[in-house]
């Protein structure tokens, strides 16, 4: 039987530098550094040694490069609500691949998302 991919947006697999806000498993809150393993608009992979629950709220973060000489706006902070929708704990890893949804599809203006 073939495989039919049923997501309504191409993943990419790309990996980026994020960092996720939150509350764990046991009610900690938290703020890690980690990567994606790809992005689509309506979500992302990323892995994490934090245990979290299905159904958390996050917050992701891209640690953007600025220009200092500019003025940056606050629409131009890279920040994205999102919900976990799937955890895959790794066999031989203490990380895990969490699976989020976004709050709002990325090819909406960042402006749009608020």
């Amino acid at each position: 039987m073939a495989y039919t991919d049923r997501r309504a947006y191409y993943r990419l697999p790309i990996r980026v530098p994020i960092f996720i806000k939150g509350t764990d498993i046991i009610g900690q809150h938290f703020y890690e550094l980690t990567h994606t393993v790809n992005v689509s608009a309506s979500g992302a992979c990323f892995l994490t040694q934090r245990e979290l629950q299905e159904s958390a709220d996050l917050l992701l973060s891209i640690p953007a490069p600025v220009d200092v000489r500019e003025t940056v706006h606050e629409e131009y902070e890279f920040k994205f609500p999102a919900k976990v929708v799937r955890i895959e704990n790794g066999p031989q890893s203490v990380k895990r691949r969490v699976a989020v949804r976004f709050a709002k599809l990325l090819d909406k203006p960042y402006n749009e998302v608020h």
